[in-house]
């Protein structure tokens, strides 16, 4: 009974030792054998109840599992020092790995330490640069206030010097190119405020100077008109040489006679210096303001030839000088208006010279009819003033100037 017992328990372990053999494989052929196992070990448990042999069944088991401890000891006998050895290496590598850990750690630290030194460097260098480009915006806006600076500077100085041509290119520089790059500043909002400031004083003085200008060519004036004079009578006396040649009587006006002395007439014309009307005239239009000039030119030659024919005179044949200094002012004054006009018709024009002509004839009208009675009771003075107004009208005349009213003049006095 022990025997066939100890055979049945063989067969088992046989089944499990296939089943576990089979088991690094799961399949149909591993479940089959497993099934076949338990339903071998059901009959043999059940045998042994009826058979009342458990105790001898519990025998068998112990003996089966005590071969199969002693096995298990041989089987672990053979592969100790394999085992120990893999032991040894896995705890060398456990340590190993701990080492690794620490140095992982420690190089993690490192790292957030660099990290951490790094960003504030870079912040650090980001803060450099806005301080950097907030210099450089600092440096190019003084270096655009200094040009600033300069050209106002270098604006008087040219004002002061009368260098009135580069003082309005330096305005129009400033206003133009370096005022809108300085705008966003108090200083150069503060500047923008005074350019009609420095407009008004660049013009007030070129002004200025026209006007020492006009108040020089008195003078100047009255020589143009002395040499006019003095010339026009030199042609007198050569159309009286002429006339006096021929036989036969023949009436010749005066503007054939200008063209017949044309081939002797070598005197040199006087010319006069109009560099400051034109210097003002352009700085004027420059500045958007020709027309306010051209009413001041035209009130301050209207007031100066009131004044020249304002010069007390008399007519007596010892003080006809003053009558005659006059009209040399008039033939000098109205030289320089038709040479005015003739450099620059768009500024002065012919209507307004002969408006002034006009005025300047009524009131020579006026002066001569005041001593109407006097000229016209002593023949002497009547002669010398027929003769001065003959030779004025001459003048006149050879330099564009309607004379018809002079003539009608000379007619209503002397009736010639």
């Amino acid at each position: 009974m022990a025997d066939s017992i100890q055979q049945q328990l063989q067969q088992l372990v046989l089944l499990s030792d296939s089943v576990g053999t089979a088991g690094a494989g799961v399949g149909a052929g591993s479940v089959s054998t497993v099934e076949e196992a338990m339903e071998q070990l059901g009959p043999l448990i059940h045998s042994v109840y009826r058979a009342n042999k458990q105790k001898l069944f519990r025998q068998q088991v112990d003996l089966f599992a005590q071969r199969k401890d002693a096995e298990i000891m041989k089987l672990c006998g053979n592969y100790h020092q394999e085992f120990v050895q893999s032991v040894a290496q896995l705890l060398k590598v456990r340590q190993n790995t701990s080492e690794l850990q620490e140095k992982v750690v420690g190089l993690n630290a490192e790292l957030q330490l660099s990290g951490k030194s790094l960003y504030e460097k870079k912040a650090e260098l980001l803060s450099l640069r806005r301080e950097h480009g907030n210099i450089q915006d600092a440096v190019d806006a003084v270096r655009g206030c200094l040009d600033v600076v300069r050209l106002v500077a270098g604006f008087d100085e040219q004002v002061v010097g009368k260098q009135y041509y580069s003082a309005i290119k330096t305005l129009s520089a400033l206003k133009d190119q370096s005022l809108p790059q300085v705008r966003r500043f108090a200083f150069g909002r503060m500047l923008e405020s005074s350019i009609p400031h420095m407009e008004t004083k660049l013009q007030g003085a070129a002004l200025r100077d026209m006007k020492d200008w006009l108040f020089g060519l008195k003078k100047t004036t009255r020589d143009i008109g002395s040499h006019l004079t003095s010339r026009m009578q030199r042609k007198q006396g050569m159309w009286a040489e002429r006339d006096a040649a021929v036989q036969e009587r023949y009436f010749v006006s005066s503007a054939v006679q200008f063209v017949l002395d044309e081939e002797y007439d070598h005197d040199e014309p006087l010319t006069v210096d109009m560099m400051p009307l034109y210097q003002c005239l352009h700085i004027n239009e420059k500045l958007g303001r020709r027309a306010e000039f051209r009413r001041s030119f035209t009130e301050d030659r209207s007031d100066q030839l009131s004044l020249i024919l304002a010069s007390p005179v008399q007519f007596a044949l010892a003080q006809l000088a003053p009558f005659e200094a006059m009209l040399f002012d008039v033939i000098g004054f109205f030289v320089v208006e038709h040479g005015i006009l003739a450099s620059a018709p768009d500024f002065r024009s012919k209507a307004d010279v002969d408006t002034l002509w006009d005025a300047g004839i009524a009131k020579l009208s006026d002066i001569i009819a005041r001593s109407i009675q006097t000229i016209r009771g002593d023949p002497a003075i009547s002669q010398a003033l027929q003769g001065s107004l003959t030779t004025f009208t001459y003048v006149m005349e050879e330099n564009a100037y309607d004379v018809r009213k002079l003539r009608e003049l000379m007619m209503a006095i002397f009736g010639v």
